[in-house]
């Protein structure tokens, strides 16, 4: 007969409204598969609704490891799936309780109308038990972890530049406010801006570079790219653990230390971040004109503060369009307009530019320009993201019909249409100065 827990199980995950289970009178204790006859009543009918064959006497019998041809149907409580019953594999999970079988009737009560294979109950208390001592294991693995962070080492030595001092304390602080949440509010915490798409698996590995990078960042005044991971785990292969993630764990370490991580000791990457825009700029130590494409590096935004006197902040996504701006004679000074090229999806040169400009200057508003492809509407979210960091007034989006659109929901939802069957690239739609006037006005 069917456990409490069982009954339950097919009473919450497959029944429909006004359906209850009734027990099939010619089940018994000994009998291992078991009928179970679903019923739809009402005061003036009552009718077999389907029946579910499901086999039984398994108790708390969970074995370690399953059939991963049986894992690969990703089979969820309310998913069904056809499944040939001749198949060796079928009447295996069948006889082994992982899968049970529901027969759906037409309204005569007897004629077959779906046949479904679906989760069973002791797949269900499988995954529900992996999924504890995954859980279990990370609350483990991220207590650790925070012993680590309790651990880190003063620095051997105060020779820091200012600005390495302020990365380091900026690091410190994020590493103590993640020390103070509990595992289920981790991926989604925004301390770090960790991207959504990663896994818990790659947040513990981002976690444990962050760490190693600090630790190294107060005992050398200069380090390498491999020190990082052998210094951290002190074994053979410890050096290549960070490899597959290095341009993604320098960025995400560069948006939390708010500089380069050439200024917080690590010289091996050897790679500069160029900035490129084109407007009036100026800072405590350059400034410049109208006129050409210029460009700062991420060395020079993270030691200097610059303006701008321009009111019209354009934020374009490909080096062509700024370039076919810039070279538009006095469009830039007559319409009072910056333009920076975000070359793709942000970094963390191009968040201090944006927030610099942002905090620095009276901008009235801010036009932001992307590709109309998947990685197009991704830019825009994220420059939308950031000026939403340091600016609240007019934000404009063009769109790929060249109107304007000025509600990020709206632009959203309309590029999303056009995805659907189209693709298209800035360029193919760049037009003139009178379209670009037309967008500021």
């Amino acid at each position: 007969m069917l456990e409490k827990d069982e009954i339950e199980y097919i009473e919450t995950f497959m029944l429909k409204t006004g359906e209850r289970l009734e027990m099939d009178s010619t089940n018994d204790d000994r009998t291992a598969i078991v009928d179970v006859k679903i019923i739809k009543q009402t005061e003036r009918t009552y009718r077999v609704a389907g029946i579910i064959n499901v086999a039984t006497g398994f108790g708390d019998d969970i074995p370690e490891s399953i059939d991963q041809d049986l894992l690969k149907l990703k089979l969820t409580p309310k998913k069904k799936v056809f499944l040939d019953d001749h198949d060796p594999n079928t009447i295996k999970w069948f006889d082994s309780g992982w899968i049970l079988k529901e027969i759906r009737f037409k309204k005569d009560g007897k004629t077959p109308d779906s046949i479904h294979y679906r989760m069973g109950y002791r797949l269900f208390k499988y995954l529900n038990e992996q999924s504890r001592q995954k859980e279990e294991e990370l609350e483990q693995k991220f207590t650790r972890w925070k012993t680590k962070v309790k651990m880190v080492n003063e620095p051997k030595t105060v020779d820091f530049t200012p600005q390495r001092k302020i990365g380091i304390n900026n690091c410190q602080n994020i590493l103590h406010e993640l020390c103070a949440l509990p595992l289920s509010e981790l991926k989604s915490e925004t301390l770090c801006d960790i991207p959504s798409a990663w896994s818990m698996s790659k947040i513990f590995r981002f976690l444990d570079f962050l760490l190693a990078f600090l630790q190294l960042c107060l005992e050398k005044t200069h380090f390498d790219w491999k020190e990082i991971g052998a210094s951290y785990y002190k074994e053979i292969g410890g050096s290549k653990e960070f490899d597959p993630y290095k341009d993604e764990f320098i960025d995400q370490l560069e948006t939390i230390a708010q500089c380069p991580a050439a200024i917080l000791g690590m010289t091996s990457l050897g790679k500069i971040t160029p900035v490129y825009f084109s407007g009036a700029l100026s800072g405590h130590f350059s400034t410049y004109q109208h006129g050409p494409v210029h460009a700062l590096t991420d060395l020079t935004l993270s030691e200097d503060s610059y303006e701008t006197s321009a009111s019209v902040f354009w934020l374009v996504e490909n080096r062509a369009i700024l370039t076919r701006m810039a070279a538009e004679t006095n469009f830039l000074k007559e319409t009072n307009s910056l333009i920076l090229c975000v070359d793709g999806h942000l970094r963390s040169a191009h968040k201090q530019f944006i927030g610099q400009v942002l905090a620095n200057s009276s901008i009235e508003q801010v036009i932001i320009w992307s590709d109309y492809d998947s990685a197009g509407l991704q830019i825009a979210r994220e420059i939308y993201d950031t000026v939403s960091k340091h600016y609240e007034s007019t934000m404009k989006w063009i769109n790929h019909d060249q109107t304007v659109i000025t509600n990020w929901t709206e632009y959203e939802t309309d590029l999303y249409q056009f995805l659907k069957n189209n693709r298209m690239e800035q360029e193919q739609m760049l037009g003139g100065a009178a379209d670009w006037k037309r967008w500021i006005q």
